[in-house]
């Protein structure tokens, strides 16, 4: 019977065996001597902290060193957190109902928080919106949201629902109304993640915008639920890349439609850029921010905002180099 290893030894020898699988195979695919490739990757967790996703995925092994140094990895992008993101505040972009409530006026849709609302103000809410989603207050990716139409499931126990989500912790609002130009045949809300910093002197700046469009009948457009996402333009607010999965397949058609993005134009787009800096410099003690933005017809809605935003977001896809500009922009 094979012994069973401590759980940190055993997620270490879990990576060892991932990380020998890609290189054997990134060596295969591009004809590079494998010892070569142990070496180098070698080198970049030493002296770039690199994990081997952003080596292959992120083609890590290609830069040379004085390029590597301006990249974002994982570990440099904690110690940015660790530095400019003061941890007391966090709590107003980590817990939902608390971001819905600081940043009313960039929410417009009408929420509720289940557990600070009685059975009856849930019922009445549940009338107003037949279509509701349901959200984890502290979930994370995506994970746990939900979409409920009460005129789907007339036969629900609706006193039940109440109790049920009240233990869950969840916000429950109305469902978004998004652009047509925001709508890619599924089932999500199609979000910009608008990333912004606050340099010395308290000046927001966006420095990369990510379209996150949905596949298939997700409700959410998450990269780590298998969304698709493509680098949006700052100036023009057209999608300027091809469109990247989690699973790294790569298009400029997205998946199930017929849309070419490359090119796409993103409505209401001088909307997205002001009111994501006007947000930043309401939290000031937070200096980088991941914005999750919606955009509806004559506005743009805030869906939440991360104070530790995926570094894939910045390195994977198309500009990069984002180590030293963020370096460079908040000293």
């Amino acid at each position: 019977m094979k012994a069973l290893l401590p759980p940190p030894i055993e997620k270490y020898r879990i990576y060892i065996k991932k990380t020998v699988t890609w290189l054997n195979k990134l060596a295969a695919d591009e004809h590079l001597s494998r010892v070569w490739l142990m070496a180098d990757y070698a080198c970049a967790v030493f002296e770039h902290r690199c994990l081997i996703r952003q080596y292959v995925i992120g083609e890590f092994w290609k830069l040379s060193n004085p390029e590597r140094k301006k990249r974002l990895t994982y570990s440099r992008m904690v110690k940015l957190f660790a530095k400019y993101n003061n941890v007391k505040y966090i709590h107003f972009l980590n817990e939902k109902q608390e971001f819905n409530a600081y940043f009313k006026d960039f929410v417009h849709r009408d929420w509720i928080y289940v557990n600070n609302v009685s059975e009856d103000d849930f019922l009445l809410f549940l009338t107003k919106h037949d279509a509701v989603i349901i959200k984890p207050v502290d979930g994370v990716e995506g994970g746990g949201i939900r979409k409920f139409i009460l005129s789907e499931n007339r036969d629900i126990n609706l006193s039940k629902l109440y109790n049920n989500l009240k233990e869950e912790n969840v916000l429950v609002e109305e469902v978004i109304v998004q652009h047509p130009r925001m709508i890619f045949g599924n089932n999500s809300v199609n979000t910009i993640r608008t990333h912004t910093i606050l340099d010395s002197q308290g000046k927001a700046h966006v420095i990369k915008a990510i379209l996150r469009a949905g596949v298939g009948d997700s409700v959410v457009d998450n990269y780590c639920q298998g969304g698709s996402i493509y680098e949006v333009d700052l100036k023009t607010g057209l999608v300027c890349t091809y469109g990247q999965s989690k699973n790294n397949s790569q298009s400029y058609i997205h998946p199930g439609t017929d849309i070419v993005m490359l090119g796409y134009k993103i409505p209401n787009w001088e909307i997205v850029i002001k009111e994501c800096k006007r947000a930043a410099e309401l939290l000031p003690q937070i200096r980088i921010i991941g914005w999750d933005v919606a955009i509806t017809v004559n506005e743009v809605e805030l869906i939440e905002g991360n104070h530790n935003p995926d570094y894939e977001l910045f390195e994977f896809l198309g500009s990069t180099g984002y180590y030293k500009k963020i370096k460079e922009m908040i000293q």
